[in-house]
């Protein structure tokens, strides 16, 4: 496992983190508990030392299993989590003061853990301003409940808001083959102001490891039928020319597709490493190839080509 450590931190995480969402057990179709637990307990054994988890990932319940798996070794862990969404009204947006603090003390107890090393503001809130948010989280740095304060799903003027009230070691976007949104203004702005990136969805929702052969269908209540645009029927020309090619090029490497989409997005400026999911250890061990593979200046050119014809933008 290779390493890289935020800038204006002491905190060192693994460039591939282990992504909780799907082992949470909601939203992600069929869940298997030991596999779960397998999964957490697989990437720690093979150095993946940073967990990026949330409350509103299956209600509490990732939380829960990864105190359980961390218990005796919490200091070897890197655990990021997240606030700014009330899970028990219905996923509404709240950074205000006193809904973080409950988010804070309850991810505590379910984590099994007096402290959070990255603490994430989730999603914005337009009803609280930032700075009101940004003073409990210093508060809270304070104290020793949190050591660094991260922002998700922020665009460019929330992400300069933020800078305004307080140090941001990262932020954690979309970003991959299939959404490259981040490049217009986010990724120079980290560049910049010297915020780490932490992407999430670099293997596309499994999109990018080639499972796919047609427009895949999910039911209402599953993630990938209303997070992600590229699962829509109308893009699937363009997404199944851009798998072909990753496909292709996995082939020529002696690789698997998602070792290519990791080590694609491994190699972007501004990248400090890249939240992978998985359902159980042998994803977990299957990731480990993207660190590894390193494209060259050809395929990562072909892979930029293909990726900006998904959407008709070629």
């Amino acid at each position: 496992m290779l390493y890289t450590t935020l800038k204006d931190t002491d905190l060192t995480i693994s460039k591939l983190v282990l992504g909780t969402w799907a082992i949470g057990g909601g939203n992600w179709g069929p869940y298997d508990e030991t596999g779960a637990v397998g999964a957490l307990e697989a990437a720690l054994a093979e150095g993946m030392n940073t967990i990026d988890t949330a409350p509103a990932y299956g209600g509490g319940h990732a939380e829960e299993l990864i105190g359980r798996v961390i218990k005796g070794k919490r200091d070897q862990v890197v655990i990021a989590t997240k606030c700014g969404l009330d899970i028990e009204n219905g996923y509404r947006r709240d950074l205000t003061q006193p809904a973080v603090e409950k988010e804070l003390e309850a991810s505590l107890r379910r984590l099994g853990t007096n402290y959070v090393d990255l603490y994430q503001i989730h999603w914005p809130d337009p009803e609280t301003p930032l700075e009101y948010t940004f003073e409990a989280l210093l508060k809270f740095r304070e104290q020793g409940k949190i050591r660094y304060i991260g922002v998700s799903n922020f665009s460019a003027d929330d992400l300069r808001e933020a800078l305004a009230f307080g140090p941001v070691a990262s932020l954690q976007p979309p970003y991959s083959l299939l959404d490259r949104g981040v490049e217009r203004e986010l990724q120079p702005l980290c560049a910049q102001r010297g915020v780490a990136m932490i992407p999430y969805g670099s293997l596309g929702a499994g999109m990018l490891t080639g499972k796919y052969s047609e427009p895949p269908q999910f039911k209402k209540d599953d993630a990938r039928s209303f997070f992600y645009a590229f699962f829509q029927k109308k893009y699937w020309p363009g997404v199944s020319t851009l798998v072909e090619g990753v496909k292709r090029i996995a082939g020529e490497r002696g690789a698997r597709p998602g070792h290519v989409a990791i080590a694609w997005l491994l190699g972007r400026e501004g990248v400090a490493g890249t939240i992978v999911g998985a359902r159980g250890p042998e994803q977990v061990r299957d990731n480990l190839g993207g660190v590894e593979l390193a494209l060259t200046a050809g395929e990562t050119a072909e892979l930029d080509r293909l990726s900006a014809a998904v959407y008709g933008t070629e």
